[in-house]
């Protein structure tokens, strides 16, 4: 009898990263599958266009050595639920697989991904952390993006304190009030680094999806927060350094630096979706809509 992994990759664009959990994937198995990850999802992952498209990637991941089939994602969301119902279904209904298990490099383990609960009840076992997270296709795509933008980007890091820009990080992001770092993504949340320039605000608004708690590292946040029946109503208050501020989901709320050095906030993201394009602004200094 023959034992099936599965597992799933955006592959956008294709890593050293990926090759090794390919590899180490056939260590618990005989046979591979991958599902790739469409064009809708990595669009919202990104916020961005897929940087290949979706038929593209899945070539080129079928043409892998490691790989048995390269399956093209028939979910909508951030999970791979459907296209794994999908697959475990086939499998089963083939009768040529003694084991069927689901595996995950070292990006993401068995208690955090959105699927456990469909492979649990399938009696799919989940075999996570096949290979180290050195390689970051949000790193990969930062490098051919705007050359004004990566330039600016450069600069800002350059002028803040190595304390402040040490550590890894998932994405680093440019913004006209400062710069973003995000150090965690999951389906129900993510964890993102601020980094405010001072004199700077970021927009007045709103989120449909998610709440956001933010403590303040080092600097003064002043935060206006609003219920929405008092949209156009100022409520400013100032925070310290080891202080915090939860924004409940739907009110109204901008972040500002007042102060003369930078202004470094923790935030951490919790809801259904925790995506960029969930923000609806209602004043913004750099005109952004």
């Amino acid at each position: 009898m023959t034992r099936l992994a599965i597992t799933s990759m955006y592959a956008n664009p294709i890593h050293p990263g990926h090759i090794e959990c390919l590899s180490l994937s056939l260590e618990h198995a005989d046979e591979l599958w991958v599902i790739v990850n469409n064009d809708r999802q990595a669009e919202m992952k990104r916020w961005v266009k897929s940087f290949q498209d979706e038929q593209f990637r899945v070539a080129v991941v079928e043409a892998l050595k490691p790989v048995d089939r390269a399956f093209l994602s028939i979910d909508q969301d951030g999970s791979v639920c459907a296209s794994l119902a999908h697959l475990i279904a086939e499998a089963k209904a083939s009768g040529k697989y003694s084991e069927i298990i689901f595996t995950k490099w070292g990006d993401r383990f068995a208690s955090e991904i959105p699927e456990a609960v469909l492979l649990r009840s399938e009696w799919v076992r989940i075999v996570d952390g096949l290979g180290a997270k050195t390689h970051n296709s949000s790193d990969m795509i930062k490098r051919v993006q705007s050359k004004a933008d990566e330039a600016d980007l450069d600069k800002k890091l350059a002028a803040l304190p190595k304390d402040i820009t040490d550590g890894r990080y998932l994405e680093v992001g440019n913004r006209p009030w400062g710069v973003y770092y995000v150090m965690e993504d999951s389906p129900l949340y993510k964890v993102k680094k601020l980094v405010v320039n001072p004199g700077h605000r970021l927009s007045l608004q709103s989120h449909e999806h998610r709440s956001e708690h933010w403590v303040v590292v080092s600097g003064v946040a002043t935060v206006d927060l609003r219920h929405p029946d008092f949209m156009h109503t100022e409520q400013l208050r100032m925070f310290h350094p080891n202080e915090w501020c939860h924004i409940p989901q739907g009110h109204l709320h901008r972040l500002a630096n007042t102060g003369s050095g930078p202004l470094v906030i923790v935030e951490v993201q919790c809801g259904t979706y925790t995506g960029e394009d969930d923000i609806r602004r209602y004043d913004d200094d750099f005109g952004r809509k």
